[in-house]
């Protein structure tokens, strides 16, 4: 990472700065703030593994799927209450599942971070209270049922009516598995 004389400088200062607010910290500061100083730039990113970039960091466009695809189990849950269809919560995945924690981490995350700290979707229906790990891939599952449901005009969607419901439900379910 190259980082110019004068970002140098301002980072020395910032690491100076969390040296005196956090003494317990101070030694791995210190150390980090002392590579800055002496230009010891292969060890730049030591410090930074909390920092997420590159394909790793959500895109905007990653971060609108997210809340989409909540928007979409809202719209789903809201279906089924109004047109009384409950039996299709035990039926099918009607539930918000997550994402994988080992292959769809940052959809994880961002699904989490939405939720509890931006507090938006609260009345999202998970398949389990604040748990946001599907244990297995969800995102091409998501993505096939937002095809369908992207096809209902908007003021149709919340709520949907059954045939666009069921549509949207089947969708779940890969192309070469359906009968």
């Amino acid at each position: 990472m190259e980082i110019s004389k004068l970002d140098r400088y301002f980072l020395s200062n910032q690491l100076r700065i969390l040296e005196a607010l956090y003494p317990q910290e101070a030694g791995e500061l210190a150390v980090q703030r002392e590579a800055i100083e002496e230009g010891y730039s292969f060890v730049y990113d030591m410090g930074m593994d909390h920092i997420l970039d590159g394909k790793d960091a959500m895109t905007p466009e990653e971060s609108k799927e997210v809340w989409e695809v909540m928007d979409m189990f809202l719209s789903i849950d809201r279906t089924i209450k109004n047109l009384n269809l409950e039996h299709l919560h035990d039926e099918h995945s009607t539930r918000f599942r997550g994402y994988d924690g080992n292959n769809e981490s940052k959809f994880m995350g961002f699904a989490a971070f939405t939720v509890e700290r931006l507090k938006r979707f609260t009345h999202l229906p998970l398949n389990e209270e604040l748990y946001f790990n599907s244990h297995a891939p969800m995102r091409q599952t998501y993505n096939r049922m937002l095809v369908e449901w992207r096809k209902i005009g908007y003021p149709q969607r919340f709520p949907m009516n059954e045939a666009d419901l069921m549509r949207v439900l089947d969708a779940r379910i890969h192309p070469d598995n359906r009968k």
